[in-house]
C-alpha cells in the first residue's frame, strides 16, 4: 500500500495534540522546538566563526607583542649591562699578564737630548734595612726622565711696520710679517691650539677658554674661540672643496652617516673616507640627494657601505657590503627569537643566523690575511666560487621567521654581487669599520655639545673635521697644519695637508 505524499484536503490528524510516536507530545510544539533548534544552530555556527577569527587575531597580536618585547629587551641589553652576581674568586698562581696575541710590542723612545744633569750623592743609610754603615762603590746608576715644562705666560710680539704711500690709491700700505695676523690681538698658534682642542679633542668652548686662560695665561671669552673656528673655516673652505673632488675620484670609499642635531632639529652627518682622506658634510636630510652630493651620481670606484638604501642612487662601479653589519644583524635576530621564546618554532632561522655569523667572521679573517699579506690576491679571488657554494648550502632554503627570511633574501639576492668584492679588488676591506672609527669622534662631540646652533656651526664641523682628519691620515701635525692655514697662502696650506704635496 503506497503512502500519500500530501494529506487530503481538509484532513486533520486525530493525534495532533498527543502523538503516540512522539511520546504523547504535541506535534505543533515539537515543530516549533525543531525550528528553534535550527535557528539556534545557525547562531552558534556564526558565533563559532567569529570566535575563531578573534582567537586568530589575538594569537597574531600576542606574537607581535612577544616580538616587540624581545626587541625592547635586546635594546635594553645593549644599553645597560645586567647586574651579574660576582663569582667567588678562584685562587690561582699569580703570573704576569702578557701582551694579547698578535699585539705589537711597544717601548718608549730614547730622548735625543739632555737638558739638565743632576748629580745625586750616595745615601747615608740603606733604604731597606736602615744600616748606616755603607761601603763606597765606584759605579754609578743613571736614570733618564722626561717631563713637561709649564710656563703660564704668553709671548707678546710687537710688529713695527715701515709704511709706504701708494701714489695710485693714496693709501699708506705695509706688509705682513711671518707669523703675523693682521688686526688680530691673538696669534696663529693660540688659534691653532684652540681649534685643535675643540675639533681634535672634543672639548667645549668654555673648557677651551679655561685651558688657554689658566694654563697658558691667555685671557679670553669662549665666543673668541668660536670666532677662531669661523676664521679657519673660511680659509679652509677651498681645501675642503678640493677634498670633495678627490673623494669622488677615489678608488675606494667607505661611506656612513649618523644623526646630528642643529638647533634642536634633526640633521645628519655624512662621511666618505678612505686611508688617505676623510670628508664630512652635515645636511638636513638622510635622503639619496645627500649621498649624491657627497659621492656624485657616477662613482668610478668601489663603495663600501652598510647597505643603507640612500646609497643606491649612486651608480658605483663596484660595491662591498659590510660583513660586520651582517654578523651583527644575524646575532640580533637570533637573540630576538630566543627572547620571544620561538626557538623551537623557528629552528631553521636560528641555525641560519648562527651559520651566517660564523661565515661573516671567516670573511673578516680573510680580510685580515689579505691586509697582512698572508693571502695573495690571486688565491683570494680563486676562493670566491667555493665560498658562494658554501653560502648557498645554508642560505638557499626558505626560513620560518620573517626577519630572518628578509636577511636571507638580502644575502642571496639583493647583495649577491656585493659580498666578495674585497677578495678581488685591491684596497677593499670586508667591513665598514674605517668609516665607523672616523665618525666616532663626532659622535663623542655630539654627546658633549649636543650638536650645533646654526648653519655656520654645522659648516665648521664639516670643513674643519674633514681637514683635521685628513691631516692625521696623511701623518701631519694638526697644530702645524692649522698654523700654516692661518698664516700662509693656500698653496702652502695644501702642501702642508697632503703628504706628497699634490
Amino acid at each position: 500500500m503506497s503512502r500519500c505524499k500530501d494529506a487530503p484536503i481538509g484532513f486533520e490528524c486525530p493525534y495532533r495534540h498527543n502523538c503516540p510516536h512522539l511520546e504523547e507530545m504535541s506535534t505543533t510544539w515539537v515543530m516549533e522546538v525543531y525550528q528553534q533548534s535550527f535557528r539556534l544552530q545557525d547562531r552558534l555556527n556564526r558565533l563559532e566563526t567569529e570566535s575563531r577569527q578573534q582567537i586568530e587575531e589575538l594569537q597574531k597580536t600576542l606574537l607581535e607583542r612577544d616580538q616587540t618585547i624581545a626587541q625592547l629587551r635586546l635594546q635594553h641589553q645593549k644599553q645597560f649591562k645586567a647586574n651579574k652576581p660576582t663569582p667567588t674568586p678562584i685562587k690561582v698562581k699569580a703570573r704576569r699578564r702578557g701582551a694579547p696575541v698578535g699585539h705589537p710590542g711597544w717601548s718608549r723612545r730614547e730622548p735625543d737630548h739632555i737638558d739638565q744633569v743632576v748629580h745625586v750623592p750616595a745615601p747615608l743609610a740603606c733604604p731597606h734595612c736602615k744600616n748606616d754603615v755603607l761601603l763606597p762603590c765606584g759605579e754609578v746608576h743613571e736614570h733618564v726622565q722626561e717631563d713637561i715644562v709649564l710656563v703660564p705666560q704668553t709671548r707678546v710680539t710687537k710688529f713695527v711696520h715701515q709704511q709706504c704711500i701708494c701714489p695710485r690709491c693714496r693709501r699708506e700700505v705695509y706688509q705682513t710679517a711671518p707669523g703675523e695676523l693682521r688686526n688680530c690681538a691673538i696669534g696663529p698658534l693660540a688659534r691653532a691650539v684652540a681649534t685643535h682642542l675643540r675639533y681634535d679633542l672634543q672639548i667645549p668652548y668654555r673648557k677651551v677658554q679655561y685651558i688657554l686662560t689658566h694654563l697658558f695665561g691667555l685671557p679670553m671669552v669662549h665666543a673668541t674661540a668660536m670666532n677662531f673656528d669661523r676664521k679657519a673655516t673660511a680659509l679652509g673652505r677651498p681645501l675642503y672643496e678640493q677634498l670633495k673632488i678627490m673623494l669622488k675620484s677615489a678608488d675606494v670609499v667607505h661611506a656612513d652617516e649618523t644623526s646630528w642635531p642643529e638647533d634642536g632639529d634633526g640633521h645628519f652627518i655624512w662621511l666618505g673616507c678612505n686611508e688617505h682622506l676623510a670628508v664630512f658634510q652635515i645636511t638636513d636630510n638622510r635622503a639619496a640627494k645627500s649621498a649624491l652630493q657627497l659621492l656624485g651620481k657616477e662613482f668610478d670606484g668601489t663603495l663600501v657601505t652598510d647597505d643603507y638604501a640612500a646609497y643606491n642612487a649612486v651608480q658605483a662601479k663596484d660595491w662591498q657590503t659590510c660583513w660586520n653589519h651582517l654578523r651583527t644583524k644575524a646575532k640580533e635576530i637570533e637573540q630576538q627569537i630566543e627572547l620571544a621564546g620561538l626557538t623551537a618554532k623557528a629552528p631553521l632561522a636560528v641555525e641560519f643566523c648562527q651559520r651566517l655569523q660564523r661565515f661573516a667572521l671567516r670573511m673578516c679573517e680573510l680580510g685580515q690575511k689579505i691586509k697582512k699579506r698572508k693571502l695573495s690576491r690571486a688565491k683570494a679571488k680563486a676562493m670566491i666560487p667555493a665560498l658562494r657554494r658554501h653560502l648557498r648550502r645554508f642560505a638557499d632554503q626558505q626560513l620560518d621567521h620573517k626577519e630572518a627570511e628578509t636577511l636571507r633574501l638580502r644575502v642571496m639576492e639583493k647583495d649577491r654581487n656585493k659580498l666578495f668584492t674585497f677578495l678581488r679588488v685591491k684596497g677593499v676591506e670586508p667591513t665598514n669599520n674605517r668609516a665607523e672609527r672616523a665618525l666616532r669622534f663626532l659622535v663623542i662631540m655630539r654627546k658633549i655639545c649636543f650638536g650645533t646652533r646654526s648653519p655656520a656651526g654645522s659648516e665648521s664641523h664639516g670643513v674643519l673635521a674633514s681637514l683635521l682628519q685628513t691631516a692625521k691620515l696623511q701623518g701631519k701635525n694638526v697644530i702645524q697644519f692649522l698654523t700654516t692655514l692661518l698664516t700662509e697662502p693656500l698653496a702652502s696650506a695644501k702642501a702642508a695637508l697632503f703628504a706628497d704635496g699634490s
